[in-house]
């Protein structure tokens, strides 16, 4: 607990707290939730910390507020208090990382992979084909869509938000992949889906981070993913895509992520068999 802002008289301090908001006590031995109306008293010690959470996303920017009261030796009523006003935002990046189809909200399993009949993790292909007979190269060498038939041989991601109207002034969410996945993956975002579809490429190549417009309350955003290069001996087939909220410092330093949330897709490897090779078994749709 940081004494150095307490009255020099201060032994006690206490939490208040608004409903929507969790706060964890936890000294050298051990941890009390506060009640909200503050009604309990901890020993100030620069060993204790508090850990606060918000249990759900804000409807207005600084709805809810945790206030600690600060107080002398066998003190009813504080010294002084100090506050802070909270906004809570629900962020989740998603993934089909249990091959049914379906993008569900936050699969716990959505950052990791595993091979096997049990497995899971989100599959990735390689756009290698050309869905416009007049392109000199193949899908994934562009960064264009041409056709819905493009769009079927990536992989669907949606950035699930919830919260205010607006961000805290200076705050923003930015989708961002890592320099050694440039040349392996890509992503598209479906721009203005209400008004003549449109697919931006907004990560891939040359292209690391791309700012993600909030548009507040609750809302999804499609985004497209795409493999671009086969695994091979220097290439394992993991790629990485994050999501993070950003921060503003102080002026001249750059801003700071304070929440990421991370999807991991397998890029799937080449399988040809020799056309001699009789079948064992054969699979018919339509």
């Amino acid at each position: 607990m940081e004494t150095r802002a307490a009255p020099p008289e201060a032994v006690n301090f206490s939490v208040k707290h608004s409903q929507d908001v969790s706060v964890e006590v936890i000294s050298r031995d051990q941890s009390d939730l506060a009640p909200a109306n503050g009604a309990k008293q901890w020993l100030l010690d620069p060993a204790t910390f508090l850990q606060i959470q918000m249990t759900q996303p804000s409807v207005e920017t600084n709805d809810s507020k945790v206030t600690i009261g600060y107080y002398g030796e066998n003190d009813k009523h504080p010294i002084n208090q100090a506050g802070i006003f909270l906004t809570g935002i629900g962020i989740s990046l998603d993934v089909d990382a249990d091959h049914d189809g379906v993008v569900e909200k936050n699969n716990p399993k959505k950052a990791t992979w595993t091979w096997g009949p049990d497995g899971q993790g989100a599959i990735l292909l390689v756009n290698c084909d050309k869905e416009n007979p007049f392109s000199s190269t193949e899908d994934c060498q562009d960064e264009k869509v041409f056709s819905k038939e493009d769009l079927e041989d990536m992989s669907r991601m949606i950035l699930r938000t919830q919260g205010p109207g607006r961000l805290p002034t200076g705050y923003e969410m930015v989708l961002h992949i890592p320099l050694s996945d440039s040349d392996k993956v890509g992503v598209f975002y479906l721009q203005n889906p209400f008004f003549g579809q449109r697919y931006i490429h907004i990560l891939g190549r040359r292209k690391l981070s791309h700012v993600v417009k909030y548009t507040g309350g609750s809302a999804e955003l499609e985004f497209f993913v795409e493999g671009l290069r086969f695994p091979d001996e220097s290439f394992d087939g993991l790629v990485s895509i994050h999501v993070s909220l950003l921060e503003p410092m102080a002026e001249g330093i750059p801003q700071t992520p304070i929440f990421t949330d991370t999807v991991v897709f397998r890029v799937a490897p080449w399988i040809m068999t020799p056309n001699i090779l009789p079948p064992i078994r054969v699979f018919v749709c339509r």
